[in-house]
C-alpha cells in the first residue's frame, strides 16, 4: 500500500507506510520508472551508538496534505519531523529534517535505484568537489545531497546487499563508486537540515540544481507548498475532495499522459503494473477536473490522446505515456467483421469527455485541431454496428474480461455519438451532425430493446449477436451497467433505470461492510476467507457510480451514505485504492487508483452543487 504521493508532473515519488521511498519516476509518470519494485529507500536513524529503521518505530504518524508530506515520530527519547514535497518547478525532491532531544544523532538514507526499469549498467559513485552522491545511466541522472555537509557515504553491488548492512552501524564504509546493479548511502549528522534528490538528463544539469537548491531551498519548498494549498483551498470543506484534486493533477504527465496508478505494488500479483493510459480512465479524470473548473490541465490531455488514435478511428487498450502501445491480453484471433480486440467505450468516452470539456471552455482552437480525428472515431462508431439491432458490435468489456456486446459499452457509444454530432454542429457541420445523432438514436432504442430484461427489470451484463440475431444473453447482474445512467442514456427518473439501480443494490452490495462489487460471484483479487454470500470485493468507484444515481436524483441522504462509506476505507492518509476487502476493509490493489478518486470528486460535486439553492 501506498501512503504517499508527490509529483510535479514529471518527478513523481510514492511512499509506503513506513515513509520509504517505494516508486520514484522522471521523467515520465508510469514509463521511466527508476526504482526496484521489490525494493525501497530507506530511513534509519543512529542516535548515542543505537540504530533503528523507520520501519522499527512503532510511534509514528504519516500524514498527506496536496502534495505536502510529512512524518511524526518518537523514538529513543527523540522527536522526529520530516516534511517533504516535490517541488512545483523542479525536478527535485526536498525533505526538511528536524530532530529534537539530546544527544548525538545521525540520519542514514539508503537509495535503491533501478535507473530506467532495469538494474544492468547502473552507477554511483560520490563526488568530492559537490559533496553528493549520484546514480547514472545514460541521460537519466539523480543526485543525492543537502544544505549541510554529508557526514558519511557509501556506495555498493546491491546484488550483493553489500550497503544496507554497511548502514546498521551507524558507520558507512565510505566505497566511493560502484557499477552495475548498485545501491547507495549517506548519513547526514546534524539534528535539522535539507535533503534533496534531484533528477535530470546529465551531471551538469543536477549539479547546477543542487548548487541552486543549496542557496535558494526553504523558498522554493514554501513557494511549492502555497502553490498546492491555494489550488486545492476551494475544497477545504472535504479532506478527501481536496485529496483527489491533488492527486488527480500530480498524476498529469507534461506531456498531458494520465496513467491510471503509479502504485507498483501490483506487480507481485501479475508482473505488470497499473502505470499505462487507459483512455477511459484517464478520460473520467478530465471530466472530473473539468467539472472542478481546471481546463487548463485537462487541454493537455486532449492534446495528448487525440494523436493517439489510429487511422481506423478507434483507441487502442491502453498506452505508455509515451504514447505507444502498452501491453495488453486481448487476442488478435479474435478480430473480425463482427469483433475487434478492444475496448470500444475507450474511445466513446473520449470523445464524451472531450464534448463536456467544450460545453465549459468553447476551446474552438483545439476544436479544430483534433476534429478530423473526432470525425474518423465518430465514423467508426456509426459503422462498427450490427446493422439489424443498432448495437455496436463485439468489442471487450470495460473490465477487459469478455468478448460480446455489453450495455456499459453501447451506453458509452451513444454518448460519444451525441458528442460527435454536438461538436460537428459547433462547426456547422449539419450533415455530419444529422448522420451520428440518427445512429446514437438508434443504439438507444437497440439498448432499451435488446438489453433490457423487462422480466427481471435490469439491463443484461451483455449479449452475444451473430447476423442480428442474439445468441447469447448474459444475465449476471454487474455494476458496469450503470453506464446507462454515467453516459446519459436515460434520464436519472426513468423506470428502467430505478429498477435497475435496485437490482445493483440488492445484488451487488456487500454486506459485510458495506460497498457494491463489480459483479455477482468477481473472483479478481479476492483475499483468504470465507465469501459465502459475498458477491465480490467492494470497489470505490462502483459505489460511486450509484451515490452519483442519487444526487442526481437529489436523493441527497442515500447518497451522502454512500459517500460516508468511501470515508471509511480511505487510507489514514486520503488515499483510494482500487478495491478493498469484504472482510476489515482493507486495500486489496493498488493505491491510489485515479479512478477512484477522479469518481469522488465527481459525486463531491454534484453533492455540492445539489445542496445550493437555485436562484430564481
Amino acid at each position: 500500500m501506498r501512503s504517499v504521493v508527490l509529483s510535479n508532473g514529471s518527478l513523481a515519488v510514492l511512499y509506503d507506510e513506513n515513509y520509504y521511498i517505494r516508486d520514484i519516476y522522471y521523467p515520465l509518470l508510469g514509463q521511466r520508472h527508476n526504482h526496484s519494485y521489490n525494493g525501497h529507500f530507506k530511513v534509519g536513524l543512529w542516535h548515542d551508538g543505537k540504530f533503528t529503521w523507520l520501519e522499527g518505530i512503532r510511534d509514528k504518524e504519516i500524514r498527506l496534505s496536496g502534495s505536502r508530506a510529512w512524518l511524526k515520530a518518537h523514538w529513543d527519547g527523540l522527536e522526529i519531523n520530516m516534511e517533504d514535497t516535490v517541488l512545483i518547478s523542479r525536478p527535485a525532491l526536498v525533505r526538511h529534517v528536524s530532530i529534537k532531544g539530546p544527544g548525538l544523532v545521525r540520519v542514514i538514507f539508503y537509495h535503491d535505484f533501478r535507473l530506467e526499469g532495469y538494474e544492468i549498467g547502473d552507477t554511483a559513485f560520490y563526488d568530492s568537489s559537490l559533496d553528493a552522491v549520484f546514480h547514472y545511466k545514460g541521460n537519466t541522472w539523480f543526485g543525492i545531497a543537502s544544505t549541510h555537509e554529508i557526514y558519511e557515504y557509501t556506495t555498493g553491488r546491491r546484488d550483493l546487499n553489500v550497503v544496507l548492512p554497511d548502514c546498521e552501524d551507524g558507520i558507512l564504509s565510505k566505497n566511493p563508486i560502484a557499477q552495475g546493479s548498485v545501491a547507495s548511502a549517506v548519513s547526514i549528522a546534524y539534528p535539522e537540515f535539507w535533503y534533496f534528490i534531484v533528477a535530470g538528463d546529465s551531471y551538469r544539469n543536477v549539479m547546477r540544481l543542487i548548487l541552486n537548491l543549496r542557496d535558494h531551498v526553504k523558498t522554493y519548498f514554501t513557494r511549492s507548498l502555497n502553490y498546492w494549498n491555494n489550488i486545492t483551498s476551494e475544497y477545504a470543506d472535504d479532506e478527501l475532495a481536496m485529496q483527489s484534486l491533488a492527486v488527480l493533477l500530480s498524476h498529469m504527465g507534461v506531456n498531458g499522459s494520465i496513467p491510471a496508478s503509479l502504485d507498483t505494488s501490483v506487480m507481485k500479483f501479475n508482473l505488470d503494473t497499473y502505470a499505462y493510459v487507459w483512455p477511459r480512465d484517464a478520460a473520467f479524470v478530465a471530466m472530473a477536473l473539468d467539472m472542478a473548473g481546471y481546463h487548463t490541465f485537462t487541454k493537455r490531455f486532449y492534446e495528448y490522446i487525440f494523436k493517439l488514435f489510429g487511422d481506423e478511428g478507434f483507441l487502442f487498450q491502453k498506452y505508455n505515456p509515451s504514447g505507444t502501445w502498452g501491453s495488453t491480453w486481448h487476442p488478435w484471433t479474435i478480430r473480425s467483421k463482427r469483433a475487434l480486440n478492444i475496448q470500444e467505450d475507450e474511445t466513446a468516452t473520449v470523445v464524451f469527455a472531450f464534448w463536456k470539456y467544450f460545453l465549459k471552455t468553447r476551446d474552438y482552437d483545439l476544436l479544430r485541431d483534433v476534429y478530423d480525428v473526432i470525425t474518423r472515431a465518430a465514423d467508426f462508431m456509426t459503422n462498427f454496428r450490427d446493422s439489424k439491432l443498432g448495437l455496436p458490435l463485439e468489442s471487450f468489456d470495460p473490465w477487459e474480461e469478455r468478448l460480446g456486446v455489453h450495455t456499459y459499452t453501447a451506453a458509452s457509444v451513444y454518448a460519444g455519438l451525441i458528442a460527435a454530432s454536438n461538436l460537428a454542429k459547433a462547426l456547422g457541420e449539419y450533415e455530419n451532425a444529422d448522420k451520428w445523432e440518427k445512429a446514437a438514436i438508434e443504439v438507444r432504442e437497440g439498448i432499451r430493446n435488446y438489453l433490457f430484461d423487462r422480466e427481471r427489470g435490469v439491463f443484461y451484463r451483455m449479449i452475444n449477436v451473430d447476423d442480428g440475431k442474439m445468441v447469447n444473453v448474459d444475465k449476471t447482474v454487474d455494476s458496469s451497467i450503470m453506464g446507462v445512467f454515467l453516459f446519459e442514456v436515460f434520464d436519472a427518473f426513468e423506470p428502467i433505470l430505478e429498477s435497475t439501480v435496485n437490482m445493483v443494490i440488492n445484488k451487488l452490495w456487500v454486506r459485510t461492510i458495506g460497498g457494491v462489487a463489480r459483479y455477482e460471484n468477481d473472483y479478481y483479487m479476492r483475499v483468504p476467507g470465507d465469501y459465502s454470500g459475498i458477491p465480490g470485493n467492494p470497489w470505490i468507484i462502483t459505489t460511486l457510480w450509484v451515490a452519483e444515481y442519487y444526487a442526481a436524483k437529489g436523493d441527497l441522504q442515500r447518497a451522502r451514505e454512500l459517500i460516508n462509506w468511501v470515508h471509511k476505507v480511505k487510507t489514514p492518509t486520503n488515499l483510494l485504492p482500487e478495491q478493498v476487502s469484504p472482510f476489515d476493509g482493507s486495500p486489496t490493489s493498488v493505491v491510489p487508483l485515479l479512478w477512484s478518486h477522479a469518481e469522488y470528486l465527481r459525486a463531491y460535486l454534484m453533492m455540492r452543487r445539489a445542496s445550493v439553492p437555485s436562484v430564481v
